[in-house]
């Protein structure tokens, strides 16, 4: 009995063993020798949070922040931490309660393993603080990476700095550059009155605007949140009477809705310049409103999209990437009736623009944490806390600082300004046109030079149509493209002013695949629009495969652009997808979806002879197709011959015993068809095994335990002991096919996620 006990053990754990490879198997990947893991004890990275119980439904961004800043915490730490000591993400969340605020930072402060504090985004959260506790803010020497929008609140501190753009550096010049540009030369301003935002805003534009001034300024009293409507009535006749011809507006979005109602009904309607969201605003007012709106904006683009946010969404169920949505149940309004359940959704889309609002915050407070974790880095492996807190807030300065270096995260570059000390982060202006229905970008735009000064570029009103894709090369990692490029005439804008990033550079001719005809010039033509250059482009480019999942993958398939020359820069705007064509002829693929993305990209460059490290900052455009691969050959090919061998194999075991050999040739044959069929497939170039690779490893799996089982069962030790032998038998006969089964369950479930 002990030794039927100790086989049916060593049978049971061979079994484990082989079940166990099915989820292994789809961890296969390139060897890489890992870094050791932190250990020690860690260094603390204070996380500011502001979680909300007022509104319906939960926004996400705590939550966004919460997981991003996690997962960032551990990839630190697994590639070794800060010099082998591992850090931990401290989450302090104060719920919008000044109060609450200034006792975070103060038990921050005084923890004598507080690397380093992130967040901290309302002005007024901000100054109370820092009124309580600047001095001692200033003299713990701990880098402060917060989120605050007025520089004022924390100049006289030089360990804080901000992840936003200057007020007084970015947002202000943006906006007196764009409006002299459209010649406004009667600007009004509308603020509130002790908001420490819209009056510094207020401030810096009377400032900046100098003699010309404002024919208005009006800063509104608020009463329990609100604006007070004998104020707005005021305000809006004194607007009537002195008739700007461009009305700033910062009373923040929820407000804004109910002022622009009652300039519509005083017949007071110029252009309007908004500090927060046109698509926050309710839809009917924007409608009715019979003028242009503009704003600025750093992440939201219209019909454009963070294209290193969205390959990273794209590897993973939509799932897990919804932050926004959770019912609030504490939220005042379900008591007033003010608040509505949402409608269920079949599919979760993680690309809901109140979702991607969250998913940007999450991303900014993780790379804040990268950034920590290698500027402290830098103060080597013996460094006290201290000095890890001064090589961070040197490379701020040095490193990292504009126009001398960046610091590239996963998500976007960062570098800060050295005397503001304040990201540099040139917003984007954004229009809603009257009557077009849809914002976009301005037809100018600004970047910040490394003089400090801002250079206006222009926004390139540009469509991609793919008209086919064909000859796509897995090994090769190209495929051909034939498409219509079609761009608004205006400033002499022309193809020749882009550059194809990713068309494929033959080393035999030691250029480019391509082909350009010109189809319309953008004159006067009965047959195509005016004012738009059209051509018909055909070339090969370069593609990225991730071939993990093949063959049930999902590849991307772009055409990036930038543009070719440093001194006339531009951004691309698309029309909404909505509107675009949809229809792409595809040899073995079908489309999935088709977005545009952005990226800023830098050409790092060092002066040979002073040694004096700079950066070139650049936006890049990429119209990207997502295309799922068609199965039917593959199916046809691989799948029904290997589940032919797989069921031959299994009905061999019911041949009697006295057959043995046939019963061993049988599955040995077929253990060798499979070998053969995996030799004749066409070999991708991959660094991971591929999905069909896990299939013919598990392939090779079964038909070997089947002949491993055949063995045992004539062994004449196994034929001695019945019960070992039936107990082979009922292996046989179930585990093989539950196993099989078990595999065919994963394969689908790997499938239908791309």
């Amino acid at each position: 009995m002990r030794r039927l006990r100790s086989a049916a053990v060593a049978i049971a754990g061979t079994l484990g063993a082989m079940l166990a490879l099915i989820p292994a198997a789809a961890r296969i990947a390139h060897a890489v020798e890992p870094a050791q893991a932190a250990s020690g004890p860690a260094f603390n990275v204070g996380v500011m949070v502001s979680s909300r119980d007022d509104v319906c439904h939960d926004l996400g961004i705590v939550a966004a922040i919460r997981r991003f800043t996690q997962l960032e915490q551990d990839r630190i730490n697994l590639a070794g931490g800060i010099n082998g000591r591992p850090i931990q993400v401290r989450l302090l969340d104060d719920a919008q309660d000044p109060k609450r605020t200034i006792a975070n930072v103060s038990s921050a402060l005084a923890d004598p393993q507080m690397l380093a504090l992130i967040g901290l985004t309302n002005s007024n959260r901000a100054q109370a603080t820092f009124t309580a506790l600047g001095d001692k803010i200033g003299q713990s020497g701990i880098p402060f990476l917060s989120d605050i929008s007025v520089n004022s609140i924390f100049a006289k501190h030089p360990n804080v700095y901000t992840t936003r753009g200057s007020q007084d550096e970015e947002r202000v010049p943006v906006m007196v550059r764009f409006l002299g540009h459209l010649n406004y030369a009667r600007p009004a301003y509308v603020g509130v009155k002790d908001m420490v935002f819209s009056m510094s805003l207020g401030d810096g534009l009377r400032k900046s605007l100098g003699e010309r001034g404002m024919v208005a300024d009006h800063r509104l009293k608020m009463v329990d949140e609100k604006l007070d409507p004998a104020e707005i009535a005021s305000t809006v006749a004194d607007l009537k009477v002195k008739s700007p011809d461009v009305l700033i507006v910062t009373v923040g979005t929820a407000r804004t809705g109910l002022l622009m109602k009652v300039l519509i009904e005083a017949g007071v309607t110029p252009p309007l310049f908004l500090s927060g969201r046109i698509d926050a605003l309710p839809a009917d007012i924007v409608k009715a409103y019979p003028n242009d709106l503009y704003q600025l904006t750093w992440d939201e683009l219209p019909e454009v999209y963070n294209d290193r946010l969205r390959k990273l969404i794209a590897r993973d169920t939509p799932e897990s990437w919804m932050f926004e949505g959770r019912k609030i149940s504490a939220a005042p309004g379900w008591g007033k009736g003010e608040c509505k359940e949402r409608p269920e959704v079949s599919t979760a889309d993680p690309l809901d623009a109140a979702n991607l609002r969250a998913i940007a915050a999450g991303t900014q407070f993780a790379d804040m944490v990268a950034l920590v974790a290698a500027g402290a880095n830098e103060a080597g492996a013996k460094a006290d806390l201290a000095a890890r807190r001064r090589a961070l807030l040197t490379a701020l300065t040095s490193t990292y600082a504009s126009g001398r270096g960046t610091f590239k995260g996963s998500f976007e570059n960062w570098s800060f300004d050295p005397a503001t000390r304040s990201a540099s982060r040139t917003p984007f202006v954004v229009m809603l046109p009257h009557g077009l229905g849809r914002t976009q970008l301005a037809p100018v735009q600004y970047v910040r030079l490394k003089s400090s000064t801002l250079r206006q570029i222009d926004t390139l009103y540009l469509d991609i149509d793919l008209i086919r894709a064909h000859s796509i090369d897995d090994n090769e990692k190209t495929f051909f493209a034939e498409f219509y490029l079609s761009m608004r005439d205006q400033r002499d804008a022309s193809i020749d002013q882009i550059d194809f990033t990713n068309a494929y550079l033959d080393p035999r001719i030691n250029g480019r695949h391509m082909t350009v005809n010109v189809l319309h010039d953008g004159g006067p033509n009965g047959a195509y629009p005016e004012k738009l250059k059209i051509y018909r482009v055909a070339g090969k480019f370069q593609f990225m495969p991730d071939l993990s999942s093949y063959p049930f993958d999902s590849q991307r398939f772009a055409i990036e652009l930038q543009p070719k020359r440093g001194d006339a820069p531009f951004v691309v705007q698309p029309p909404p997808v909505a509107l675009r064509d949809k229809t792409v002829a595809t040899d073995g693929w079908d489309q999935k979806e088709q977005y545009v993305g952005y990226d800023e990209d830098f050409v790092p460059v060092v002066d040979p002879y002073t040694h004096t490290p700079s950066v070139v900052p650049f936006y890049k455009a990429s119209f990207v197709w997502i295309m799922k691969r068609q199965t039917t050959d593959y199916f046809l090919r691989v799948v029904v011959p290997l589940a032919f061998i797989l069921i031959v194999a299994y009905l061999s075991i019911y041949i009697p015993e006295s057959h043995f050999e046939a019963i061993v040739t049988i599955q040995v044959t077929a253990l060798l068809s499979a070998v053969a069929l995996y030799l004749s497939l066409p070999k991708l170039d991959s660094d991971t095994a591929t999905l069909s690779d896990r299939i013919f490893l598990f392939d090779y799996m079964m038909v070997s335990l089947m002949i491993v089982l055949s063995i045992l069962r004539v062994s004449r030790r196994v034929t001695q002991r019945p019960k070992l032998k039936a107990a082979l038998g009922v292996l046989h006969m179930v585990a093989v096919p539950a196993m099989v089964g078990a595999m065919a369950v994963y394969v689908y479930a790997l499938s239908s996620r791309f």
